[in-house]
């Protein structure tokens, strides 16, 4: 009998530890930020970011979530998290030839438009946010990426983590060395209220020491369908 329940246990550990694998397993991050031409209306567009997100993105093969949201500067940013870098090429391609998203890509300012992928480790849980802070940037050529990682991770232990309103921060890079940091609030009035102690910490002012950085803050688009409609296309 207590052979057996050695036996179970060590099963019991070894499935335990095969899930946290699973959870921990790599997905993509992509990351597209655009301008809309003057031409376009932000609220004919919108409803065709909802149509694109529940008809087209959230039926493509390897889709897990997506979200999109506008700045105070009218800059858009979509981000949408996928099983695989195949996957999100193949979505891309599609995309580019279906002619039933052709009047919502029109909207868009072609030359402001820009894209990126970075692999993630970090599984999205926060599900009540309501605001995101999104940042792309290169590192400095001489940067020790050893070194870089370890300052980014005490930017969220130290200080982000600590905060009224976060919920979550994911990080990720890519193959040309582009990272990615999006850190998701309950609301917008917590970032808001810490940004200057942020700015001032002093390993917080060690991560910003990074050329190229773009920062993009936003609200989620202000439709009301898109938020029902999100909550259902972010479950995986």
């Amino acid at each position: 009998m207590k052979i057996k329940l050695v036996v179970l246990a060590f099963i019991g550990l070894l499935f335990s530890s095969f899930k946290s694998e699973q959870k921990r397993m790599d997905t993509v991050l992509e990351v597209t930020s655009f301008n809309l031409k003057t031409t376009a209306s932000e609220q004919e567009f919108n409803k065709l970011d909802a149509e694109v997100q529940n008809n087209f993105t959230s039926k493509q093969p390897g889709f897990i979530r997506r979200q999109s949201g506008v700045d105070e500067n009218g800059k858009y940013v979509v981000i949408v998290y996928w099983k695989s870098l195949t996957d999100a090429k193949a979505s891309m391609d599609k995309f580019m030839k279906d002619p039933s998203v052709a009047t919502y890509a029109g909207m868009i300012e072609g030359s402001t438009m820009k894209m990126s992928r970075f692999t993630i480790s970090d599984e999205f849980t926060a599900h009540n946010s309501t605001f995101t802070e999104v940042m792309t940037f290169n590192t400095k050529k001489e940067t020790d990426i050893t070194a870089f990682n370890k300052i980014n991770k005490k930017v969220e232990t130290g200080f982000t983590n600590k905060q009224k309103g976060f919920l979550q921060r994911i990080t990720g890079s890519n193959e040309v060395g582009e990272q990615v940091v999006v850190v998701y609030w309950d609301t917008k009035k917590n970032p808001d209220a810490v940004l200057a102690d942020f700015m001032n910490a002093p390993y917080c002012q060690k991560f910003y020491g990074n050329d190229g950085s773009i920062q993009y803050r936003y609200d989620p688009i202000p439709v009301t369908t898109i938020f029902k409609k999100r909550k259902i296309n972010q479950e995986r």
